[in-house]
């Protein structure tokens, strides 16, 4: 019965779904990129908070938080934290990127970074493809959440592969049809059904535990260890620091909803109610229900991973539930894989293709070619993920992407801020440190002490090349630090520095 419910409810979700998308393509200009890619950046406040929420939310707050709660315990509960930062970030550094987006219609994270760095092609590329680095294993963990959810709750009648094939399919005629405006009509509604869906199961979970005393004392009879935090993992938290607070907002889809916002202050208030709202519904939530499960007599099965943990939860308390969160997940997962699908075609289409083949494209031309890449890049993904790495923990898998994103915090510094940076030390410190990270994250050198983890180290790298080439090499040209540093003087004085000031005078900010 569950297991019916479940494939007929998912059936006239995706049903649900390409309506959206083919009423979105009515509307679209698909030959206009600000309009396909950035929804035209007309996003208002309801539109914002959605579809950053129900980005932030994905397949990790069903499945990979409460069972990374479930499998470290208090240890993660700095995520929370590290999380409740995104706000204090986007008003210091993302209204700065939304209003130079503006101003000079960026779309990628690498029209941004290139045009300061004097139009450089190779920052460019560079970005471009630490962009798709990045994209690359966010998509596959939506992809294997769902399936590692579908396939736990209907018993393996709905095979981990056959849950790939169809959420693949399902997001490919959705991102090719609907564009970014299908993508955030959908998000906006699915966000606040997803965080009711999520506050409820917390409820259950206590009420299955005997209640809010019982639970903690049963949990804490458990597995007392679990409630410890760990003293000796400093470098650890603070590999955990950078990833969930910087590399967040910089992973190529969420730095492209920071064009989204039709104001400033429509971005910084989106910004401060997707963040709470991710605090109470994917922390708290999420550590009521890992933390009260490990008092709970679960029979977990064999092979069972934390990641399903929910579904487990559901199949054995209440069956028929375990159908609503089936097709909870899948759009879970759904409204953010079609988001970043898109990012990866703009990425490709602005920062690869169009280079590649000179001014002569046509915008039709390289529209189309994006919509081809999108394909292929979902294939690449669906392969991967029926591989044994891409069947890895959710958040292991969230931390390689969101830790090649942190390459781009010393460049975007430079241009925001720092007028002394120079092209050469943004190529290398991207270059090195994008390699240094995915080397040790893929296992390829053991030597390094295992104090820190694999995207610090990264960030070390890059951090030190950025800096010592900077001071070695000439600092961009005067006419991009007055575009930059200047334009955002007239519009950020109270934090602007005395060397930008120096650097980018009054009477050049007047003519940008």
């Amino acid at each position: 019965m569950t297991t019916l419910v479940a494939i007929i409810g998912i059936a006239c979700y995706m049903a649900i779904t390409l309506a959206v998308a083919w009423l979105a393509s009515r509307r679209n200009q698909k030959s206009d990129p600000d309009d396909w890619f950035i929804m035209g950046r007309g996003a208002n406040l309801f539109f914002l908070v959605g579809t950053l929420f129900a980005t932030w939310f994905s397949t990790f707050a069903f499945l990979g938080g409460p069972g990374t709660f479930f499998g470290k315990g208090a240890n993660w509960l700095l995520f929370g934290f590290f999380n409740s930062m995104g706000p204090l970030l986007i008003m210091f550094i993302g209204t700065r990127i939304w209003r130079l987006g503006k101003e000079y219609n960026f779309i990628t994270p690498a029209d941004l970074l290139s045009c300061y760095y004097d139009d450089s092609r190779r920052v460019r590329v560079i970005t471009a493809v630490i962009c798709v680095l990045a994209l690359f294993p966010y998509v596959a963990i939506q992809l294997s959440g769902i399936a590692i959810s579908v396939q736990s709750l209907t018993e393996g009648f709905v095979s981990y592969s056959t849950a790939i094939f169809g959420i693949a399919a399902c997001v490919a005629i959705y991102a090719i049809f609907g564009g970014s405006r299908a993508v955030v009509w959908t998000d906006a509604f699915q966000g606040f059904i997803f965080a009711m869906l999520l506050i409820g199961t917390a409820i259950l979970v206590i009420v299955w535990s005997g209640g809010w005393e019982n639970g903690w004392n049963s949990a804490i009879e458990a597995r007392p260890e679990q409630f410890l935090i760990d003293h000796g993992q400093g470098g650890s938290y603070v590999t955990l620091m950078l990833l969930w607070t910087f590399g967040w907002i910089l992973t190529p889809h969420l730095w492209q909803r920071l064009y989204m916002a039709n104001s400033a202050k429509t971005l910084v208030m989106s910004s401060m109610i997707a963040s709470f709202l991710s605090l109470i519904v994917i922390v708290i939530c999420g550590a009521i229900i890992g933390f009260f499960a490990l008092g709970m007599p679960l029979q977990l099965p064999t092979g069972f991973t934390p990641d399903a943990l929910v579904p487990e939860i559901y199949r054995q308390y209440l069956p028929l539930m375990g159908a609503v969160l089936v097709i909870a997940v899948f759009a879970a997962g759904m409204s953010t894989v079609d988001s970043q699908v898109i990012s990866a075609s703009s990425i490709f289409t602005r920062d690869l293709y169009s280079p590649l083949v000179g001014p002569s494209v046509s915008l039709e031309r390289s529209m189309s070619v994006g919509r081809w890449f999108e394909l292929a890049f979902l294939i690449a993904v669906v392969a991967f993920s029926l591989s044994p790495s891409g069947r890895q923990l959710l958040v292991p898998l969230a931390s390689i992407g969101v830790g090649i994103a942190l390459c781009f915090l010393m460049p975007l510094i430079g241009a925001l801020f720092w007028p002394r940076a120079t092209e050469p030390a943004a190529f290398w410190s991207m270059l090195a440190g994008g390699s240094v990270m995915l080397a040790l994250q893929l296992g390829l050198k053991q030597h390094l002490p295992n104090i820190i983890g694999a995207p610090l180290w990264g960030f070390l790298v890059s951090a030190i090349l950025f800096y010592t080439i900077s001071l070695r090499t000439p600092a961009v040209s005067a006419r991009k630090q007055a575009m930059f540093h200047g334009f955002l003087a007239s519009r950020f004085p109270e934090t602007i520095s005395a060397e930008s000031r120096r650097d980018a005078p009054h009477s050049e900010i007047k003519t940008i």
